[in-house]
């Protein structure tokens, strides 16, 4: 439990609390006005959450202020004589200038919203301490021991994964509250209202500010103008203090917020221009700064120090470039879902089923142990993902270390850690074009996931291996472990590696123009990446997609597709994937005979290849070089990519290939026409 939830006062602003009842309830005959219940009336309806004081005693420990309402506490909670739990005890503060029938339904609110929760990532009720005659309001509530995700990190040095661990667990409270019926706005989300369990999972807390929200479909958020949310009304009669608007009031050089409480380094624009109706996308806008928080160890906005500029940077919407000195340069992804949550406009950003989407994909592991990374020997766990982080970035130099790490820590007492590690180097070495290395890699992991009676892995495994023989024209071995993972995978009820086989089928089709089957099967892939939040698989679908479509002369088909992917590429920070559809926007290109654009395409394939160690597909580049000049009739030029790419089609083993340049490359020299015509480079 957060012993300092409501601390940094300074960008903390406060407005009346008013709440929209979710429990409410009338007594009375029909037809006549009902008579609205009191406070007591209504929590004596909770009962069995009502908690006798006696029960509840405070800790040895210090007792830290969590702001000016509220201070909370570590306490022992002792229910009868065996049992006894620790617990986090919120107690509201009376004063002589409290209001206390504004307190009263502020602590009803709040217990109301939190009876109606239970999610593994939001904070778990224990019950109420209720004596409001005597000054007496309490929230009981689970203790979670490592303090909020700031104080946290400020623990130590925490890996990438680890971090993005607490950012999943984040996004999945969040889509558990957005996402029920009706939906629930938090309303001040941030790194202090967020703690850290014992088994070091994020769990969201501080529900004083939450709000229940009509229209589910459009997360609250007014996309036709016609209809604006408002929030839910559990009565028919009319709220006795309406919720008051946002509004800004400037005096000297501070500004106050008056309306719900939010904390202005994470309250989006439309808080701080005052709209009426605040909904859901205020959240997203305020889980992208505790992403941030989370991945910086900075607060928003934190070179910042006057309410004045932090207000204007709100409202001005500027265009946030990558940090390069940040962990967020190694998560291209998650950075541009950041940026993504920072529009300006609530309607233009994403839902939270997109944000968590996107996250949970992304390489993660909760963090390891009560020690940081900086003082601990990695564990294998820890090595796997972050070595698929790198190979996702492209850094294949760094994955296959830290692969080779985890091999040697799973050691021979972990036969799973082995083959993941072995997977993972087979992954990095297909893309090095490494071949016989990655088949050698896929075939132990193999043999290890299948002793293990791990048949993901070993679907997912086989996919690898289909990959190896596809990229060295074995179509026939490519085939038959792509079939045989599908069945694997199926059975076993992963549809990720299920669309990862049928897309490999797709290209074994295409490569022998069966293009409806292949065009099926990449379809399929595509909805099923589509379906489970992939979007990384739904570019590679498209690509293919566009590669059929281009093979079938059905060229704006096929640019669409490959524009599409590169967009995705691009955002998730996949090289590989740009590169490749770089290639196929080419051969478009060519075919339309816009030999200018077609040859930036490949020198632009060709040097992001280069960059990241991909041979074959530098000299995949190089073989369309040769034949756009072949085209063109450069004959020399042509001659020079050919003998390039087909010495790396020798390098890496691949003799169809580098059969196939020599031959192009032979007919250049022999036409006597192509060479003497070809004097643009002279």
């Amino acid at each position: 439990m957060d012993t300092n939830e409501n601390a940094d006062r300074d960008d903390q602003v406060s407005m009346p609390n008013l709440t929209r009842d979710p429990m409410i309830s009338y007594q009375g005959a029909p037809g006549l006005r009902a008579k609205k219940l009191t406070v007591k009336e209504r929590l004596d309806r909770l009962s069995k959450y009502r908690i006798r004081p006696v029960t509840i005693r405070a800790t040895a420990e210090p007792q830290e202020t969590g702001g000016g309402k509220a201070e909370v506490v570590r306490a022992s909670f002792k229910p009868n004589k065996t049992a006894c739990q620790q617990v986090g005890a919120k107690k509201l503060r009376f004063g002589d200038n409290t209001d206390k029938e504004k307190t009263s339904n502020e602590f009803l609110h709040e217990v109301e919203i939190l009876v109606g929760l239970s999610h593994k990532n939001i904070v778990q009720l224990i019950g109420f301490v209720e004596d409001l005659e005597h000054d007496k309001a309490w929230i009981v509530l689970s203790w979670e021991p490592n303090g909020n995700v700031r104080q946290f990190l400020s623990s130590g040095k925490w890996e990438i994964p680890e971090r993005m661990s607490l950012i999943q667990d984040t996004f999945a409270g969040l889509q558990y509250l957005h996402t029920r019926g009706p939906p629930i706005r938090h309303g001040d989300l941030k790194s202090l209202n967020i703690l850290v369990s014992s088994s070091y999972r994020a769990i969201i807390t501080d529900f004083g500010s939450a709000r229940l929200l009509s229209n589910a479909d459009n997360r609250g958020e007014d996309h036709d103008s016609s209809q604006t949310p408002k929030e839910v009304l559990a009565t028919t009669e009319p709220v006795t203090h309406p919720e008051a608007a946002v509004r800004i009031v400037a005096t000297a050089n501070q500004l106050t917020l008056t309306g719900p409480a939010w904390s202005l380094r994470w309250a989006p624009p439309e808080v701080v221009d005052g709209k009426d109706h605040v909904g859901l996308a205020s959240d997203i806008w305020s889980a992208g700064w505790v992403c941030w928080e989370i991945m910086t160890d900075e607060l928003p906005f934190s070179e910042l120090k006057s309410a004045v500029d932090i207000t204007l940077n709100i409202v001005q919407q500027i265009d946030r470039s990558i940090p390069e000195d940040t962990e967020l340069r190694h998560v291209t992804a998650l950075w541009s879902l950041m940026t993504d949550c920072w529009k300006f406009e609530p309607k233009d950003r994403p839902d939270i089923n997109q944000c968590y989407s996107t996250v949970k994909w992304m390489p993660s592991i909760p963090p390891v142990g009560a020690t940081p990374s900086c003082t601990k020997a990695s564990s294998t766990a820890l090595l796997l993902e972050m070595g698929l982080m790198y190979h996702w970035q492209d850094n294949h130099d760094t994955a296959a270390s830290l692969f080779q790490r985890a091999l040697v820590s799973a050691g021979h007492s972990d036969d799973r850690g082995r083959a993941q590690a072995l997977r993972g180097l087979g992954d990095v070495y297909s893309a090095q074009s490494k071949f016989s290395e990655a088949e050698e890699c896929y075939k132990r992991a193999w043999n290890l996931f299948i002793s293990v009676g791990d048949y993901n892995g070993g679907g997912h495994t086989l996919c690898g291996l289909g990959d190896v023989f596809y990229a060295q024209t074995k179509d026939t071995e490519a085939e038959v472990c792509y079939a045989q993972g599908r069945d694997i995978l199926i059975r076993s009820g992963n549809y990720q590696g299920l669309a990862h086989t049928l897309r490999g089928l797709g290209d074994i089709c295409c490569c022998q123009s069966k293009y409806s089957e292949a065009e099926g099967c990449y379809i399929q892939a595509r909805d099923i990446y589509i379906g489970i939040g992939d979007v990384q698989g739904q570019a590679n679908a498209l690509q293919g997609l566009g590669d059929v479509y281009c093979c079938q002369s059905k060229h704006p088909e096929a640019a669409g597709c490959y524009t599409q992917a590169q967009d995705i590429f691009a955002r998730i920070g996949d090289d590989q994937g740009r590169a490749h559809v770089l290639r196929g926007l080419g051969d478009v290109y060519r075919f339309q005979s816009k030999y200018p654009a077609t040859e930036e395409c490949y020198f632009k394939a060709r040097d992001i290849y280069d960059r990241i160690g991909d041979e074959l597909g530098r000299a995949n580049s190089l073989h369309s070089l040769g034949d756009l000049h072949r085209e063109q009739k450069r004959g020399i030029k042509a001659i020079e990519f050919y003998a390039e790419a087909g010495e790396i089609y020798a390098q890496i083993g691949n003799c169809e290939l580098e059969d196939d340049a020599f031959y192009w490359l032979v007919m250049c020299q022999m036409s006597e026409e192509f060479v003497q015509s070809d004097t643009s480079y002279l």
